[in-house]
């Protein structure tokens, strides 16, 4: 098997300059032997590769998502390509660096439908990024599956035709926190979020959502992603006395709400978004993490999951793999990327006919098969169905709410 793997990249990575990297990666099939036919355009058992465009943020602020997904896409491939590729083909990813940046993720994402001319795209990491994509991959008629949660990604349907997203949308998000709010007894919550794509949909939507649970809502602060200190908006939140504080943020965002909190004494619980699913928000929250909550993926307890469970052979791939591969613990954001591939393949198996080698042909079969065959397919952050109306899972299956104790997450609550 020939890997051409980017494996230097994790010394010199902060060096890269958001808009100028492009590293390729060709991942091809194992070589001395038959490549098997399939039904895509390669009875003449040919190796034209599916050609897929990695966009994920390897630096500026969402590198701690970026990194993960790029690492979590690399390896659900080469086991692809490990075992003859998809029908036979292999896949090849070139992978850009958005810099978590919109502009920047615009322009790199015209370079890998234009100019790369690949079959579809995986991300951006963020939500603001992947909402500033939603025209562009319409226009350029590129399949796109969002690494990111906003519903807003996919709304309103004729202007998402060709963009999908991995994990639940805000709403089901929301719903699943105050879901769990309400069984606990919790009358009054508060919203703190970032004020951007990622903060901005739950502030748009939690009221309504809030009203079919019968909560109070008492209170709405924003924060930037990079500031250092929220004890100011916690202190306005306060003054409502909710039972919770909903947190919508992206980590390293969320250890500075739980050290703020600690600071100060915060009584009301924190209640956290998917976007603290990793380790490094226990890492980086220290001792202000412990007690706080979690709508988040199994992926963050493994070993909570029952071999009934219908995420339990995917969940437990992706850990054993990625231990294995890069010596890491494998979190939610390594889910967005896994979660992404497996959406991605499942819609190449299941495409019409096709030749890869007409890349608009395959881009229109692959963004068909997408919206059109993708239904309840077992994920780790989520179980997804994906419909002409919504290119992204409305169901609370797959998701969980999660409670740091004793320095780990622990599961409390599955839907």
């Amino acid at each position: 098997m020939r890997y051409l793997s980017p494996r230097g990249r994790r010394a010199g990575r902060a060096a890269l300059a958001a808009g100028a990297i492009a590293v390729a990666l060709t991942l091809s099939a194992c070589a001395g032997g038959d490549t098997p036919s399939g039904d895509n355009g390669n009875e003449g058992g040919d190796a034209t590769p599916y050609k897929v465009g990695v966009l994920v943020g390897l630096t500026g602020s969402y590198a701690a998502l970026g990194d993960p997904e790029q690492k979590a896409i690399e390896l659900y491939f080469k086991d692809v390509n490990a075992n003859g590729g998809i029908d036979g083909h292999p896949v090849e990813l070139v992978v850009l660096d958005s810099g978590s940046n919109e502009g920047t993720a615009v322009n790199q994402f015209r370079k890998l439908a234009i100019e790369e001319n690949v079959h579809a795209i995986l991300g951006p990491s963020s939500s603001g990024e992947s909402i500033a994509l939603q025209t562009f991959s319409k226009d350029l008629m590129t399949p796109t599956i969002a690494l990111a949660s906003s519903s807003s990604i996919v709304e309103p349907a004729e202007n998402s035709t060709h963009i999908f997203k991995q994990y639940s949308g805000t709403n089901e998000s929301l719903k699943a926190q105050l879901e769990f709010a309400k069984a606990e007894g919790w009358t009054k919550v508060g919203l703190l979020h970032t004020n951007d794509g990622y903060g901005q949909d739950p502030a748009k939507r939690i009221d309504d959502v809030a009203a079919e649970y019968g909560i109070e809502v008492t209170g709405k602060e924003a924060f930037d992603a990079t500031t250092t200190d929220v004890t100011a908006q916690l202190g306005k939140l306060g003054e409502g006395s909710p039972d919770a504080v909903l947190v919508w943020a992206v980590n390293p965002a969320n250890a500075v709400v739980a050290k703020s909190a600690q600071s100060i004494s915060f009584a009301p619980a924190l209640f956290n978004s998917p976007g603290a699913g990793s380790a490094a928000y226990i890492e980086n929250a220290g001792s202000s993490a412990e007690g706080t909550y979690l709508q988040g993926s199994v992926v963050l307890a493994p070993s909570s999951l029952e071999e009934s469970s219908a995420q339990y052979t995917t969940t437990n791939r992706l850990v054993d793999e990625f231990e294995a591969e890069y010596t890491e613990v494998a979190g939610q954001y390594a889910g967005n990327g896994w979660d992404g591939a497996i959406l991605l393949e499942n819609a190449i198996l299941k495409a019409a006919d096709h030749d890869p080698s007409d890349v608009q042909a395959t881009r229109d079969a692959i963004r068909v098969s997408l919206e059109s065959n993708t239904a309840e397919v077992v994920g780790v952050n989520a179980i997804y169905t994906f419909t002409p109306e919504f290119h992204g899972s409305t169901s609370l299956g797959g998701l969980a709410v999660l409670k740091v104790t004793d320095g780990t997450f622990e599961v409390v609550k599955t839907y």
